[in-house]
């Protein structure tokens, strides 16, 4: 380890004052709307202080270098970095696509407003952790991608998710393969998850299903944990005709046991990771896309 990269996002406060210029402004709205910008206030504070932990922990003669969330894209990461992420869970699914073998430390910066389902130290931990690293007495778990290959050679990453459907309201039309069963559907499309994701969108499927179901949604009673080598999907609202079923709505992916699905839309058709929809992947009629865990990982440190 020759260097330490921070990476960082804005507050809700700051992004209050982008939108309205000034903190005083961003007051004046939100307090006319009858809301008040306390909240977003303590919010900052706590960001601020736990970033300044984390700073005064890094060894002095470390270089560091922080990268706010929105120039990710750009940054060149180091073989030999640190990688530190300091806030909200989706944080670490931001910054996952852009790193490779280096480790990655994840700083819960508050827990009253973050749920450190991802992000597992408190900034106190810091130098405790780097001081780790340094001997390389660390220990840390490999997160799988998900990894969805259309016919024509591209291939869609995601750590938390990948939906493969539309955009719009427009019902999905594919053809869904999976162990030797394979089933015309229409529906809001196909979600994904890894076991990084399972708390998040497949979480809120799950409990959804559950109440819907009264607890007979047994499939997904029991969802994979983050470093698990095994992935779920669900059909989103699989509607019954004569010409469409709804008997291949859930599974879990394993290694060998991939998930395939062939579109059947003439147009509107998209592939998409992470919730990010403006980088969609365009799905036509005929292609066809493999969903599988993916041989790339991310490496997070848990000791």
């Amino acid at each position: 380890m020759d260097r330490v990269v921070l990476v960082t996002k804005p507050s809700r406060l700051e992004e209050l004052v982008r939108l309205h210029l000034t903190e005083g402004a961003a007051r004046f709205v939100l307090e006319s709307q009858g809301e008040s910008i306390a909240p977003y206030e303590r919010e900052d504070a706590a960001y601020r202080a736990a970033l300044a932990e984390v700073r005064r922990q890094i060894p002095a003669d470390l270089p560091v270098a922080t990268v706010p969330r929105q120039d990710l894209p750009q940054f060149l990461f180091r073989e030999k970095d640190l990688v530190i992420a300091c806030g909200p869970d989706g944080l670490f699914a931001n910054l996952a696509k852009y790193v490779g073998g280096q480790p990655v430390l994840t700083i819960n910066p508050d827990p009253q407003t973050v749920a450190g389902v991802l992000m597992l130290f408190p900034p106190e931990a810091t130098g405790r952790l780097i001081s780790l690293v340094q001997h390389n007495r660390h220990r840390v778990e490999r997160l799988p991608f998900i990894k969805a290959s259309i016919d024509d050679d591209r291939v869609v990453w995601g750590i938390n998710d990948v939906f493969l459907g539309r955009t719009d309201h427009v019902s999905a039309r594919y053809i869904v393969s999976f162990r030797g069963r394979t089933e015309r559907q229409s529906s809001s499309g196909i979600i994904v998850s890894s076991g990084v994701g399972a708390t998040g969108w497949m979480r809120s499927i799950a409990v959804m299903a559950a109440a819907l179901t009264h607890g007979g949604a047994a499939a997904l009673a029991k969802l994979p944990g983050p470093a698990s080598n095994e992935l779920v999907f669900v059909v989103r609202e699989p509607f019954p005709s004569p010409a469409t079923g709804t008997s291949v709505v859930t599974g879990r992916i394993k290694p060998g046991s991939p998930l395939v699905v062939t579109s059947e839309m003439p147009s509107g058709g998209r592939i998409f990771s992470d919730g990010v929809t403006e980088k969609a992947v365009e799905w036509t009629a005929g292609s066809k896309v493999t969903v599988s865990v993916g041989d790339r990982y991310v490496r997070r440190i848990v000791t």
